[in-house]
Formats: C-alpha cells, sequence, structure tokens
C-alpha cells in the first residue's frame, strides 16, 4: 500500500471506523501511532483535525502492512 493524499477523508466518522477496525483501544492506538491519547479523542470529536499522514498510519494498521 502507498501514500495516496488523494485519499485523505477528515471526516471524524472515518476516523472512528478506522480505528474500531484496528480492534485497538484509543490508548493503544495512540502508542502504535506516536499520537498522544487526548490528540486521539480530539480528532474523534472534531476538535481538531487529523492529517493524511495519521491517517494513513492507522490505515496501515487495519490492513496490517
Amino acid at each position: 500500500m502507498k501514500p495516496d493524499a488523494s485519499k485523505y477523508d477528515p471526516r471524524p466518522e472515518y476516523l472512528a471506523e478506522l480505528i474500531g477496525s484496528t480492534g485497538l483501544t484509543q490508548a493503544a492506538l495512540a502508542r502504535k501511532i506516536g499520537a498522544d491519547e487526548r490528540t486521539i479523542r480530539r480528532w474523534l470529536t472534531g476538535e481538531t483535525r487529523f492529517n493524511y499522514r495519521d491517517q494513513f498510519a492507522i490505515e496501515c494498521l487495519v490492513l496490517s502492512v
């Protein structure tokens, strides 16, 4: 899988779907991608936007790449 920024989806709903697909808790996910758990919560509430790099990292976890 190669990064393709044209597939960026900034919706918190999409992120929630991705995170659910990993089977990880927010804390475990945060550790794996090098983010703070509070940051993950802010992304999910729409308080802050995640970037494509973070989306791609989570997609890779989903696909176990």
